[in-house]
């Protein structure tokens, strides 16, 4: 009996790996497996390029210290010259600075380096080699912290030298030290903290130190109640009244503090008060002195302040200092009212001062960072937005709202798609958007219905060590990040990419060299990989064996297109080179399509199940034409009257059917060429095929009630899969 034929033609495959579709509900347009493929715009997908070291690389001065943690970041207008961008880049201990304005970007390595151990924590049980820096550029500067050294700034001085500048944040001291439901009664007897809230409440300084005398002198030596300045009783003179002073009744409400200012990770308390009470015998001991051994892990530049934040101890773990509005870096750790709130005259509140916020409910603080006029603070166990009043911050007027329960599991994760924040929790991966109507930020769970399987088998080191970087040029976020069980600490040798254009999801992996392998340890990108033509400059003295009639002062100027324009991905890769033991640079460029010039690497992606409209019948697919784009750049003279083609495609398909985890039919090559592409001697970048676009027809064997299609590579060739068309043939029995 005839079978009853029809047509499906797939225009698209960009809807990247979905993992979280059954059998009988795959989506179109994506894959149920693959690897190593780039999804483009125009709806084709292509081999991922081979990595590659930089055109003439170099090493660095340094050498890596595999053991020791390695990160990168970008300094933002070095010295306050605007587009001078610098990388940073952490090893162990140290940090050394790249300029990136031109390629080879390994070869701009500058003379300035950073100890980061002379910024140690005395405390602190984290070790500097092993504890990755956060970082935030502000007025040229960069600010730096971690859990194991104190916060500091570096500043330019030129591009063979930077200084380095410990930041100690001050605030003043809220913290009341005796008992507030005493604070309406006199004190006969009073405490340490007693003491030193009165003197915190303004009452040991100047006149308020006088007043003080004539109180306890009236009152048998005993402190006054909290409840009201001693202002409050002033005569017409100018003077305290002791009687003036007690007819105001103030029942049980709290005079307001905050006199001293205090290092914020070291209140000395006793120094504060004995150095400041004037005409008074009382002094008090060092049992208020307070140290907070944790240091920052989170920093951001936001309203023209710095925040900081991060704590791992149980009282401050939710606090966020912010410095003054800042004129100059010198002021960093100034995060307090410039105004005594104790003055009689002047207690404001301003809105160019410094301070803290408190969110209780925050647990391990991972991330601050800026959304629209939005501070957004990541910690462990959820998100929070911090915003101001008609969208400007201020100490004076601000709100805190949480945004998700949802926290984040590394702050290297982090990455900002064009102003949307995107991150990694331990249940998935999240995006940050403004809600529609009210304008709120809300939190979207991306891998919830996309890719969650394939994250859940992602070790716990794996997702600790992932980092991320933002492709700004194509769009796409990139996750770097190592093998389950890497016994390497930096090797991050996956990649799992997001493409903000196709709204999809696929991974790429690296493939190790034989032996003595190289890996890649970090990626950035440059704003100066936006630039597709470079000029250089050289002189005759540099090309003095082909242009011997120039003369010695005639400059050149040569132009060329960047390496980083024609690579796959617009981002440049920090490379531990395994023969020197150093960093060096390289990109997702090469063409030979071996990973370090001799790793083959597969790429592949796999269509979803296929029931051709019917899920009873049996089925055949008598054939399958697939539309291919050339990929030939020109012939490679081999030098005995052979040529050999300079990218070659080709695409290799296999079925399945009925469920099937091997193949049903072996694999078939589909870049057939119609045309035998003449060579010119004389011009070898000139591949003359004359179609652009090739189309072969593959008959298909096999029989079953559905069908999936593998699109493989070939070792060392390329290929573009713009679309396949198949013949189906559905039986009119079971």
């Amino acid at each position: 009996m005839p079978q009853r034929l029809g047509q499906k033609a797939v225009n698209t495959f960009v809807k990247g790996l979905i993992t979280e579709a059954g059998e009988l509900t795959f989506p179109q347009d994506a894959s149920i497996d693959e690897l190593n493929c780039l999804l483009q715009r125009d709806g084709s997908r292509r081999r991922r390029l081979a990595v590659e070291y930089e055109t003439s690389a170099s090493d660095s001065s340094f050498t890596v210290v595999e053991s020791s943690v390695f990160t990168t970041g970008i300094w933002k207008n070095v010295g306050g010259t605007a587009g001078k961008n610098w990388l940073v880049v952490q090893n162990g201990a140290n940090l050394y600075f790249y300029s990136t304005a031109a390629e080879p970007y390994s070869g701009n390595e500058l003379a300035a380096t950073i100890s980061l151990t002379t910024f140690a924590a005395p405390a602190s049980s984290y070790s500097v080699a092993s504890t990755k820096i956060e970082m935030a550029s502000i007025n040229g500067n960069l600010v730096i912290v971690s859990p194991a050294i104190e916060p500091a700034y570096i500043e330019y001085v030129s591009d063979s030298s930077v200084t380095g500048t410990i930041i100690t944040p001050r605030v003043r001291d809220f913290a009341w030290q005796s008992d507030k439901s005493a604070f309406n009664e006199k004190s006969s007897s009073p405490s340490a903290g007693r003491k030193y809230d009165t003197a915190n409440t303004g009452w040991t300084m100047a006149k308020g130190a006088a007043a003080l005398t004539t109180f306890k002198s009236a009152n048998s030596n005993n402190y006054p109640p909290l409840t009201h300045p001693w202002y409050s009783g002033k005569n017409s003179s100018g003077d305290f009244d002791e009687g003036e002073w007690q007819k105001i009744f103030s029942g049980s409400s709290i005079i307001g503090n905050g006199h001293f200012i205090l290092n914020f990770f070291d209140k000395n308390r006793y120094e504060a008060f004995n150095a400041s009470v004037e005409a008074q015998p009382d002094t008090i001991d060092t049992s208020l002195d307070e140290t907070e051994d944790s240091r920052f892990k989170a920093v951001a530049a936001f309203s023209g302040r710095l925040f900081y934040a991060g704590l791992e101890s149980a009282k401050n773990s939710g606090r966020i200092l912010f410095s003054r509005l800042l004129e100059d870096i010198t002021e960093a750790g100034d995060c307090f009212q410039l105004n005594d709130p104790t003055s009689e005259e002047i207690p404001d509140l301003l809105d160019t001062d410094g301070g803290v916020i408190n969110i209780p409910d925050a647990a391990n603080i991972q991330k601050l960072t800026v959304v629209g006029s939005n501070l957004v603070v990541f910690a462990e166990n959820g998100v929070w937005s911090v915003s101001g009043i008609d969208n400007v911050f201020s100490p004076t007027g601000y709100a805190v709202a949480k945004v998700s329960s949802v926290g984040m599991v590394n702050s290297k994760t982090y990455a900002d798609m064009d102003g949307t924040p995107v991150w990694w929790s331990r249940s998935g991966i999240h995006v940050m958007q403004a809600d529609k109507v009210s304008g709120r930020l809300v939190e979207q769970n991306l891998s919830i219905g996309t890719i969650q399987s394939f994250l859940d088998v992602l070790d716990n080191n794996a997702k600790l060590q992932c980092e991320s970087v933002f492709d700004k040029i194509n769009k796409r976020v990139f996750w770097f990040y190592p093998n389950n069980g890497e016994g390497t600490l930096n090797k991050k040798n996956n990649a799992l990419i997001l493409d903000l254009v196709t709204q999809s999801f696929y991974p790429w992996k690296i493939t190790d060299e034989a032996a003595n392998t190289d890996y890649v340890m970090s990626g950035q990108f440059f704003e100066s990989l936006s630039s597709e033509i470079v000029e250089i400059d050289i002189t005759k003295n540099d090309l003095t064996t082909t242009l011997t009639k120039l003369d010695t002062t005639t400059d050149i100027v040569v132009q060329r297109a960047t390496q980083a324009s024609s690579a796959t991905a617009a981002i440049v890769l920090m490379i531990y080179n395994k023969g020197t033991g150093k960093m060096t640079m390289g990109l997702f460029s090469g063409i030979d399509f071996l990973d370090w010039g001799s790793a083959n690497y597969s790429s592949y992606a796999e269509a979803g199940y296929d029931f051709m409209g019917d899920l009873l019948l049996k089925k055949t697919a008598p054939y399958i034409t697939v539309y291919l784009r050339p990929t030939e750049e020109g012939w490679t003279d081999n030098g005995d009257g052979s040529y050999s083609i300079i990218r070659d495609s080709s695409l290799l398909i296999s079925t399945y059917w009925d469920f099937r985890k091997t193949v049903s039919s072996a694999a078939q090559e589909a870049y057939r060429r119609k045309f035998t592409a003449v060579v010119d001697p004389g011009d070898l970048t000139d591949f003359d095929y004359p179609d652009s676009i090739v189309v072969s027809r593959l008959k298909c064997r096999g029989t079953g009630r559905n069908m999936r299609l593998r699109f493989e590579s070939s070792q060392g060739k390329d290929f573009v899969l713009l679309g396949f068309g198949v013949l189906q043939g559905v039986n009119k029995r079971f």
